[in-house]
């Protein structure tokens, strides 16, 4: 659904197509979407609900997952920006 919906994008002209960037390979593709899978299976649900819902609920378990998730996407944008 989100290459489609990249795809109708550019089709309809909403964007100049060699702005345009894929991920390397089909592996790293299908390896993001299991990592996605997993991390939504032991984390009890995904990052909006514990974000949105959890939080405004204040539950405890949401904000230990939303810190988690939000330390994480830190840590790795720091360590592909400034050490690889």
């Amino acid at each position: 659904g989100l290459i489609a919906g990249c795809l109708a994008v550019v089709a309809l002209g909403g964007f100049d197509l060699e702005d345009f960037w894929f991920p390397p390979s089909l592996l790293v593709m299908a390896a993001g979407g299991v990592l996605v899978g997993v991390g939504t299976k032991l984390g009890g649900g995904c990052t909006s609900g514990h974000g949105v819902c959890g939080l405004a609920r204040l539950s405890g378990r949401s904000m230990t997952a939303t810190v988690t998730f939000l330390a994480v996407a830190i840590a790795v944008v720091f360590l592909t920006r400034h050490v690889f």
